[in-house]
């Protein structure tokens, strides 16, 4: 399963929060150890003028003076110093006063850096500008530099890592915030009424986890969307569909009451409850697939069987059509119901054989493709426009002149197409020579 939110925290994680966190801490203990370990300026004067204080009294010829000034600033430094002479002689006279003799030097010279590590003070050479010679003293401690390095390096330490995990840290809650964020908003607007608000179109190109919880979150949004639109129109229509029964029944009880062909009106009284109780049955049965089809339990059985009995019943109801039959001895269905399947096929039959005309055939015929079993029911009746073939399916539909007929309500068809797709399959019609043709798609 792929996981492009943790492999994005963990790359976030192990290459900015630990490789550039390490290489940031050891950079920057680097340069600021380097700039501490050099002489500060004031401490770079300070040795220079004892520099020109000793080669102002250097005279090898009367050493007196300059000794007396070294024991003073052994005693007021408390630091050991001595003046050396730098004549560079070999033993074999080789001349090397132009190679070695302005490079040489005993100690540190003050442009190097002190290391801050070390546990003594260092010896500084300060050649003379005028003589062949160099002040050699040992570093005072209060010139020596970096006296506040151990602080800083645990100020350092500790500073960086937490300043750097802070910024890690506000960048993943941005990162997985946004998202979040934006979900909330979206949820209190769709509270609101607004189920046409979306939430992966405000998050652009990004494929992680939470945009498949955005994508889940606008599915259910469209969902809600759907059928609370189908729901309204399923309202609007049941009500014009109870309105025309109503006023029949209403009308067959004035005449009861006015003794007016009494037993004709009882009769129209019980035809209008039939056809009110089929209406409110199928409609009923069709909320419910709206609201539950997701959760039907699954019942292997045979479609042969079913068809078997379907085509028994609409003999017998029939007996004045011709119905032809044609399928295998066995046809295995493991998904679907057979009680909700075999009603869908039933309204498909039915309606077949209530538009073929007396006499005339329908055919029922049933083949394999692949995993499905395609399953067609064909009448001999006048067909469909080619316009109204979108909307066969749709409930409280009927084609234009056939509510004349009274030919039921419309929820035949729509209420076998949630059917069929409730047991996966699927469901289509077109116009065939002659009559029309319903196409059942069942997964086998």
């Amino acid at each position: 399963m792929n996981r492009p939110l943790f492999i994005r925290l963990c790359l976030l994680l192990l290459a900015v929060g630990t490789v550039l966190l390490f290489w940031l801490i050891a950079a920057a203990l680097n340069q600021l150890e380097r700039q501490l370990s050099m002489l500060s300026p004031a401490a770079r004067q300070t040795l220079l003028q004892y520099r020109d204080q000793a080669e102002a009294l250097y005279d090898p010829a009367n050493p007196a003076a300059l000794q007396q000034w070294l024991n003073q600033f052994r005693q007021q430094e408390n630091s050991w110093a001595t003046v050396v002479h730098l004549d560079v002689v070999s033993i074999d006279s080789t001349d090397l006063q132009a190679r070695f003799t302005d490079g040489f030097i005993l100690g540190r010279s003050i442009d190097w850096p002190i290391h801050l590590h070390l546990d003594y003070n260092p010896v500084m050479d300060l050649p003379f500008i005028h003589h062949h010679a160099s002040l050699l003293l040992e570093l005072p401690e209060q010139l020596r530099p970096g006296k506040y390095w151990p602080p800083l390096k645990l100020l350092l330490q500790l500073l960086l890592p937490l300043t750097l995990m802070l910024l890690v840290c506000y960048l993943l809650y941005q990162h997985l915030m946004r998202p979040v964020k934006l979900l909330q908003q979206h949820a209190r607007q769709l509270a609101a009424g607004r189920l046409d608000s979306r939430v992966r179109p405000a998050l652009g190109p990004r494929q992680d986890e939470l945009t498949e919880l955005a994508d889940n979150f606008d599915l259910m949004a469209e969902r809600l969307n759907q059928q609370l639109q189908r729901q309204r129109q399923f309202i609007a229509d049941m009500s014009h569909e109870l309105r025309t029964p109503l006023s029949r029944m209403t009308l067959a009880l004035d005449c009861a009451e006015q003794q007016l062909d009494s037993q004709i009106m009882l009769a129209r009284l019980r035809r209008e409850s039939d056809a009110m109780q089929q209406l409110i049955g199928n409609a009923l049965t069709l909320a419910w697939l709206d609201n539950e089809a997701g959760q039907l339990a699954a019942e292997p059985f045979d479609l042969a069987d079913l068809l078997d009995s379907l085509c028994s019943d609409a003999r017998f109801e029939f007996p004045d059509r011709q119905l032809h039959c044609n399928w295998p001895d066995s046809m295995p269905l493991s998904k679907g119901s057979a009680r909700l399947l075999g009603q869908a096929i039933e309204n498909i039959l039915r309606n077949a054989l209530r538009f073929t005309p007396p006499g005339a055939s329908v055919w029922l015929s049933v083949s394999r493709s692949e995993e499905y079993w395609n399953l067609q029911i064909r009448d001999s009746g006048p067909g469909v426009a080619e316009a109204y073939l979108p909307r066969l399916f749709t409930p409280f539909f009927r084609v234009p002149g056939a509510e004349l007929s009274g030919s039921g309500y419309g929820l035949g068809l729509a209420l076998a197409k949630r059917l069929t797709e409730a047991a996966g399959g699927s469901i289509s019609a077109a116009n065939c020579t002659p009559g029309l043709c319903i196409s059942l798609k069942l997964p086998g």
